[in-house]
């Protein structure tokens, strides 16, 4: 991230400064302007940036790492309370961190800032949802074949799939098959942790370690131990760090950031990746020992737009969940409307049909059944614009079926991003998919705004 470098003078803060020297803590001040105003060498550390981030918008550093878009920082209410660890914007729902929040009057105005620090969370595993993979022909049928013998196995796995379809579930239903699941599964999503962190959130580190380590930390490699670690998004995985995981692979063995001591741990990795493999290799972003060793046992689940077979189990799946947590009776969506869902090709996969079924069950009258005209209006809008011949398509005479994937999720984007007035949050959310995946395709398909402007 280019930033632009501030010509104010930055007021000096010593008792930050004193606090952050004596303790080592990760903190940052923000103003009343929503600027940043003084930051610790931990939180430089940890967040991988500069002094000269001072005096910038907090949401050109924070966005996206401790905060999002919906800022309170202008109401008190939001940042005070009993608990010692309030929220500012939110509270991340992804390791490592802990974030306190308390609000700092600024003399001579009614007004204040923000006192932000954080911390590596305490360690957590992830609990198993109530959820299965749903799934029907020739391709699951094989999965669902090899089900046993690979659950069987303690051989590391390979998942391989666009975002949203369905690799976690695959990897909980393996654990749960295997003789390993009476122990943990834990997640680590390695596309949401600052390369900074990576190190440290998979393998731990001993008190002392480096400034700010004021007590021991378990990695999440120990923590699953006896169990299945899930490395979400592979790829994303630090090239320094390729080595290490590598003989964890083949000797069971590491050490934590700072200890000279090995330790074994009996730990399953099953790991994830959005990408196609080759392309890892091609571009030298992995290692090809580490992974042909993840490459022992590789499953590929097809995107949503291949398995339209799956839409109506999958609606009827999302319904009864939908009912499960609400205790509200599920209306039931018409034959013509779900061959409208079949012939839709979701972009974002399994993630962006339980977005629009929740959607619509919320809004629905539950004595109704389910109609095209009962889809919320931005939905229909996507369905009527990627259904109906308009514009050059029509000239082409190109159906949506002869459009590329990429011509078609680059205009879905760019819409989605119109009627949000460019707002990120509010665009992934129509689009069913979580920000960070937003983000990612727009830089896959070269749609992010220039920031150093």
């Amino acid at each position: 991230m280019k930033l632009k470098k501030s010509r104010k003078k930055i007021p000096d803060y010593p008792v930050f400064d004193a606090l952050a020297e004596s303790n080592g803590i990760s903190a940052l001040y923000i103003g009343s302007d929503y600027r940043i105003k003084w930051i610790s060498p931990e939180a430089r550390r940890i967040l991988g940036v500069s002094q000269d981030v001072q005096d910038h918008l907090c949401r050109d550093l924070l966005e996206g790492r401790l905060c999002t878009s919906e800022c309170r920082l202008s109401s008190k209410e939001g940042v005070t309370g009993s608990s010692p660890f309030q929220e500012c914007c939110f509270q991340p729902s992804h390791p490592p961190f802990q974030i306190r929040t308390e609000f700092v009057p600024e003399s001579g105005t009614e007004g204040g800032g923000l006192l932000k620090s954080f911390r590596i969370a305490p360690d957590s595993i992830v609990d198993d949802p109530p959820s299965s993979f749903v799934a029907k022909g020739p391709w699951a049928e094989e999965i669902l074949s090899l089900l046993p013998r690979i659950a069987r196995s303690d051989l590391p796995i390979l998942l391989i799939g666009e975002t949203g379809t369905g690799k976690e579930c695959l990897a909980r239903m393996i654990h749960r098959e295997s003789h390993r699941s009476s122990g943990p599964f834990v997640v680590l999503d390695l596309s949401l942790i600052p390369d900074t962190l990576v190190e440290d959130a998979l393998f731990g580190h001993k008190r002392g370690a480096f400034t700010g380590a004021i007590q021991e930390q378990t990695g999440k490699l120990p923590l699953a131990e006896t169990g299945t670690l899930f490395l979400d998004e592979i790829q994303n995985i630090p090239h320094a760090l390729q080595t290490k995981l590598l003989r964890f692979l083949e000797t069971g063995t590491f050490e934590p950031i700072g200890s000279r001591e090995t330790r074994k741990v009996d730990t399953r990795i099953i790991a994830a990746t959005n990408e196609p493999p080759e392309d890892l290799l091609r571009d030298k972003r992995m290692r090809p020992d580490l992974f042909y060793r993840l490459n022992g046992l590789s499953l590929e689940i097809p995107p949503l737009r291949e398995r339209g077979e799956d839409i109506p189990l999958l609606i009827e799946s999302f319904r009864a969940d939908w009912s499960r947590r609400t205790g509200r009776m599920a209306p039931v969506f018409s034959q013509e409307l779900l061959h409208q869902l079949t012939s839709y090709p979701f972009p974002g996969n399994i993630r962006e049909l339980k977005h629009l079924v929740e959607a619509t069950l919320t809004l629905a009258d539950p004595a109704k059944t389910l109609e095209f005209d009962h889809l919320p209006a931005s939905i229909r809008r996507q369905l009527r614009s990627r259904s109906l011949p308009s514009g050059d398509q029509a000239d082409t005479g190109r159906s949506l079926k002869e459009q590329t994937f990429y011509d078609f999720e680059r205009r879905r984007i760019r819409e989605a991003l119109d009627r949000s007035g460019g707002r990120i949050i509010e665009a992934s959310r129509s689009l069913g998919i979580s920000r960070v995946t937003l983000w990612r395709k727009m830089k896959k398909l070269a749609l992010l705004p220039d920031v150093s402007s």
